[in-house]
């Protein structure tokens, strides 16, 4: 089964559904499309270029490059010299030490990985997105189609 992102692969449905005032069917219909605006059949949104930094303001003003979350190399140094501080001059002089060299948030720094319970909370949509599905690539028009359609219906108006 393919997820239904666009209103157009519900065909007709829902116009008939808004047209015959069936309200259970049309709220079901809309609670099937994906609610991201760049998924939306009339939007075609760019593709995001990518930013370059022109001045690396981190040199311009003598600053240290910010620090990954998770472990590092020499944060056993770090840990050690905040337990050092926090022994000898108590929790203030444990805060000063956290402030000039922060520590390490995490274990591992994984930008992709959610927590269990958010990853069960997520809609049909964002999991898809999460996993790279691409979406749906609608057909172009084929014009000889649309006339012999055009055909069939002059014939049955006559």
């Amino acid at each position: 089964m393919t997820p239904i992102i666009n209103e157009w692969q519900l065909d007709c449905r829902l116009n008939k559904a808004l047209n015959q005032s069936h309200r259970a069917d049309f709220s079901l219909l809309l609670a099937f499309l994906s609610p991201a605006i760049d998924e939306m059949a009339q939007f075609q949104t760019p593709q995001p270029e990518p930013r370059t930094r022109t001045s690396n303001l981190y040199a311009r003003f003598s600053l240290p490059e910010p620090r990954g979350f998770g472990w590092q190399g020499q944060d056993l140094a770090k840990l050690s010299r905040q337990n050092q501080a926090l022994h000898d001059g108590g929790l203030a002089q444990l805060k000063l030490q956290q402030y000039l060299e922060p520590g390490p948030m995490v274990l591992t720094d994984d930008n992709t990985k959610l927590a269990a319970e958010v990853n069960q909370n997520l809609d049909l949509h964002s999991k898809r997105r999460r996993s790279g599905g691409e979406g749906i690539t609608r057909d172009e028009a084929d014009p000889a189609a649309l006339y012999e359609v055009l055909q069939q219906l002059q014939q049955a108006a006559a």
